[in-house]
């Protein structure tokens, strides 16, 4: 993996209108296409999540989302960058984006997000596509394309959800 180019990053930057996408107040107004990327069908009462969110649904399910981005890298074409996300008062950087070379690089990346160990927005540049690496295994995804579509296939052949609640 190696750090994004000026120009890279300000594709990204052109593209997206900023690189922190997850601080947009209304995304809707912005991407054509938004959902949650999730291994629940439908949005948890407080109290649903309070009992099953723990460290066993993370490690039953994070082998979903790794084979959900592996089956985007084969299936969708393009770069994808990464831009590293501090989770708690850490300090963002424009410095934090890099260029993933090999789908390995992006699975380590995958397992830390699954983990909640580091955050990282995940740039699919050329279908315009962007997926913010959250808590709870539950990740929006923001699109201007019809790729969106992809996306939400994909989710369904891995058992996981894109939810529009």
């Amino acid at each position: 993996m190696q750090r994004a180019s000026e120009e890279e990053k300000l594709n990204i930057l052109d593209l997206f209108g900023r690189l922190d996408v997850e601080e947009y107040k209304n995304p809707g107004s912005i991407f054509r296409y938004i959902g949650l990327l999730d291994v629940h069908a439908k949005r948890l009462s407080e109290e649903e999540a309070a009992s099953i969110l723990s460290s066993e649904l993370i490690s039953r399910n994070e082998n979903k989302f790794e084979n959900y981005f592996r089956r985007c890298v084969q299936s969708i074409p393009g770069r994808i960058f990464v831009k590293r996300c501090p989770i708690i008062g850490g300090r963002d950087s424009h410095e934090n984006i890099f260029k993933i070379e090999e789908s390995d690089e992006l699975m380590d990346i995958i397992k830390q997000i699954a983990r909640e160990e580091c955050f990282y927005n995940i740039y699919f540049v050329e279908a315009m596509t962007v997926v913010v690496g959250n808590f709870d295994l539950s990740w929006p995804i923001y699109s201007f394309s019809e790729d969106y579509r992809t996306f939400n296939q994909i989710a369904r052949e891995v058992n996981l959800y894109i939810r529009t609640d």
